[in-house]
């Protein structure tokens, strides 16, 4: 016969579960100095807990935002998790428009990291070379001729591109910071 200890906090939490024969899992129990539970039912660390000396199973978590609270068996909105996971969110969407393409005069340029090499590169080279011409290949693969002092305006354009990115990013991180409640920070999205 098998049997599960369940070993927990005094809060309620599972801190984990060995099943085995009860000869085994008997010892390991009184041998620990633990707190825990035997049961012949199946005991998931993530979706059970402990109150009163029985097995319970949490409620559906309502948002990534919240944590389970032992002592009451309800989920609890925690801010500065919310608040972690939003700012996590926004970072993830300023890196992509960042990284991403931008446009000038109807032409889309990349932004990638090595886009965004070329294009500085290239801008040396123009403040070197006034009378340089170069092929650039578009985002959508078009060839395009040019000027020196059109790469300075891509250069230019790229530059201001990544600052509107960041500066956005900045001001959604205030926001964040600010927000007390999860419906003022389900408000602050990412868009420019």
């Amino acid at each position: 016969m098998s049997i599960s200890v369940v070993f927990y906090k005094s809060s309620g939490e599972i801190t984990r579960v060995r099943s085995g024969s009860v000869a085994g899992v008997t010892h390991d129990a009184e041998s620990s100095g633990g707190t825990y539970l035997m049961t012949d039912e199946s005991v998931d660390v993530n979706a059970n807990y402990i109150s009163s000396g029985e097995v319970l199973t949490k409620p559906p978590q309502p948002n990534d935002g919240s944590v389970f609270d032992f002592s009451s068996g309800e989920w609890a909105f925690d801010i500065e998790l919310a608040r972690s996971l939003r700012w996590t969110e926004v970072k993830g969407s300023r890196s992509a428009y960042e990284f991403g393409t931008f446009e000038l005069n109807g032409n889309v340029y990349q932004c990638d990291e090595v886009s965004q090499r070329r294009i500085q590169g290239a801008v040396q080279l123009a403040v070197l070379d006034s009378e340089m011409t170069i092929d650039w290949t578009l985002a959508d693969n078009s060839v395009i001729q040019l000027t020196a002092a059109q790469l300075i305006v891509v250069g230019g354009a790229l530059a201001a591109h990544v600052n509107l990115s960041h500066e956005r990013g900045r001001i959604l991180r205030a926001e964040i910071e600010m927000a007390s409640t999860e419906i003022e920070l389900e408000a602050i999205t990412w868009s420019i």
